[in-house]
């Protein structure tokens, strides 16, 4: 059975409550969008399929702005009547989950976690803690671990040192958590169960030292709008594969015309410098692009070899290699599953080089079918545009391919 996500959304943020007045802090404006919306995004190219948000203070901003479905992502509210604590609101909401086993994250920390791995290697367990290394923090209260086990918790304390800490992800067996919770409706899930249970159970951790964050204070806040907006926060490397549109992204697009001829092929300012920093940071580039002017015979698939065989060469001298082009000639009346939006070229390029991991996945367009096809296929969407597009469903935004080449080269 799959396991969905509870995330734990209805705190009132009392220390930002001067920089995010009148909304929940999982609300907390963050690179130009809701912090909620980067784990709602995490989830969902990781494979979960359905979660449940918890929600109090405001809740009406978190329900109104979300609604039911978040692309393949099915949305569910429980809705605290009064405060509960950490503890109560988690036994609140799996009371009400039909499902055996729930990841549950904290909806003001971000923590970067493969989450397929975290759920397959202990999806038996009653209860597994992610947990993050830190170095000199005296915010958090440490975890003290023992045959991968934890043995007990350290209170904060001024003296800063190095060390786990519990980073606020859970899979958690609903039966087991239930019949060991206090009596009272109101408590605390760390003090009041983790606490308590250590000493009675085997509670396993899995450990992680990619990327953490938690807004719950200001200087962290601050540093979350820059991470955010740099994509520090997917850790990105090697294992990731860059998708790019053509017309729009690598040269010009003709209006109301498609590029026939290598005349009539411009590269645009700065994309050679752009792909040379990419090429570092990606382990593969990939080109898709709908070319609807061969179905329409205003060019063969012989012209649209000759551009490509010009831009490959072209780059090649700046020691720059694109693995692969894939092109769909296809009418766009024709529907086919190669045409962008639809996702016939991602699988196809999946096929060729089985490496690709979509959830490790940057597609990169100026259109709307682009970052369609992105959130089809599980993958990040780069829109790359100078104006305030409200309807185009992004996951980031750049001018140009430069502007986001530059994530990698500061």
């Amino acid at each position: 059975m799959p396991i969905p996500a509870l995330i734990l959304a209805g705190g009132l943020g009392t220390r930002l409550k001067h920089l995010i007045p009148d909304i929940p802090k999982p609300m907390a404006n963050v690179a130009g969008k809701p912090f909620l919306y980067y784990l709602l995004k995490q989830l969902q190219v990781q494979g979960i399929k359905e979660v449940y948000i918890s929600i109090g203070y405001k809740a009406e901003k978190i329900s109104s702005y979300f609604q039911n479905n978040f692309h393949s992502l099915r949305i569910h509210y429980i809705k605290e009547e009064e405060p509960l604590g950490t503890g109560g609101a988690i036994a609140y909401a799996l009371n009400q989950i039909p499902y055996d086993k729930v990841l549950i994250l904290n909806g003001d920390t971000f923590l970067n976690l493969d989450i397929t791995k975290f759920i397959n290697e202990y999806e038996k367990n009653n209860l597994t803690l992610a947990l993050k290394y830190v170095q000199q923090s005296n915010r958090y209260g440490f975890v003290d671990i023992q045959n991968n086990t934890i043995s007990g918790f350290a209170e904060k304390s001024s003296v800063l040192k190095d060390g786990w800490i519990n980073a606020g992800v859970y899979l958690l067996n609903k039966h087991f958590f239930l019949s060991n919770i206090p009596s009272q409706k109101v408590f605390s899930f760390e003090r009041d169960f983790l606490e308590k249970i250590i000493h009675k159970y085997p509670v396993q951790v899995f450990k992680v030292n990619d990327y953490f964050i938690d807004i719950g204070i200001p200087v962290d806040y601050h540093q979350a709008q820059k991470d955010f907006a740099s994509l520090k926060h997917l850790n990105i490397n090697h294992s990731w594969t860059l998708f790019l549109d053509r017309d729009g992204v690598i040269n010009k697009k003709l209006e109301n015309d498609y590029v026939k001829t290598i005349a009539e092929f411009e590269w645009l300012e700065n994309v050679v410098d752009a792909l040379k920093i990419l090429r570092q940071k990606f382990g593969r580039i990939i080109i898709v692009t709908n070319q609807q002017g061969i179905g329409k015979g205003l060019m063969t698939e012989e012209d649209l070899n000759k551009i490509h065989e010009h831009l490959l060469n072209t780059l090649a001298k700046e020691n720059i290699i694109i693995d692969k082009i894939y092109y769909a000639p296809q009418l766009e009346s024709m529907k086919s599953i190669m045409r962008k939006p639809n996702i016939g070229m991602a699988l196809k390029a999946k096929e060729d080089f089985q490496d690709i991991d979509f959830s490790k996945s940057i597609m990169i367009g100026d259109s709307l079918s682009d970052m369609q096809f992105a959130h089809n296929a599980g993958m990040y969407a780069v829109y790359l545009t100078n104006k305030d597009e409200l309807h185009i469903p992004f996951d980031f935004k750049f001018r140009d391919l430069f502007d986001f080449a530059k994530c990698f080269s500061e």
